[in-house]
């Protein structure tokens, strides 16, 4: 099965599960294992998918500043081509984002999210995540009028 598109993402919240379905996406067409094991070390916060604005992310342009070899940002971008060119045609997955001390941070989804800021589009889906109550509380306040399903695992 293919779990990376917005369509799925919604049945598995509309059953309370998005939790499933980030470890899912996240150790099959996502390839981010990393990220999948590290959101099971305690519990979390989940909140989405919900149709956000990326601008108030407040994410760096381009190529993240972690890549320093030519050759990882010549593939970095290749693979924002590859998404623009696709993207009509494409559900894509949500965004995940993790929200902590009124910080944003995108742990899977840059490519996408490089690629939405260059098309100039600023709203796409983004499942939120965080590890307290209160981030928690700020983001499902800040979000709720968009999406009813909120799901705690």
């Amino acid at each position: 099965m293919i779990y990376g598109h917005t369509k799925c993402a919604m049945e598995y919240s509309e059953r309370g599960a998005i939790d499933v379905w980030l470890q899912l996406f996240l150790r099959n067409d996502g390839g981010n294992i990393a990220l999948a094991d590290g959101l099971l070390r305690e519990d979390r916060f989940y909140f989405g998918p919900v149709l956000a604005d990326i601008s108030e992310f407040e994410i760096e342009e381009g190529a993240p500043s972690y890549l320093t070899e030519a050759n990882d940002i010549q593939w970095f971008f290749h693979k924002v081509d590859k998404i623009k060119e696709v993207y009509g045609d494409w559900d894509i997955p949500p965004l995940i984002v993790n929200y902590s001390g009124g910080k944003y941070e995108i742990n899977d989804g840059r490519h996408r999210h490089e690629a939405l800021r260059q098309m100039k589009i600023k709203h796409t889906p983004v499942v939120f995540w965080s590890s307290t109550e209160e981030d928690y509380r700020y983001i499902m306040n800040h979000y709720a009028s968009n999406n009813d399903d909120v799901n705690v695992k």
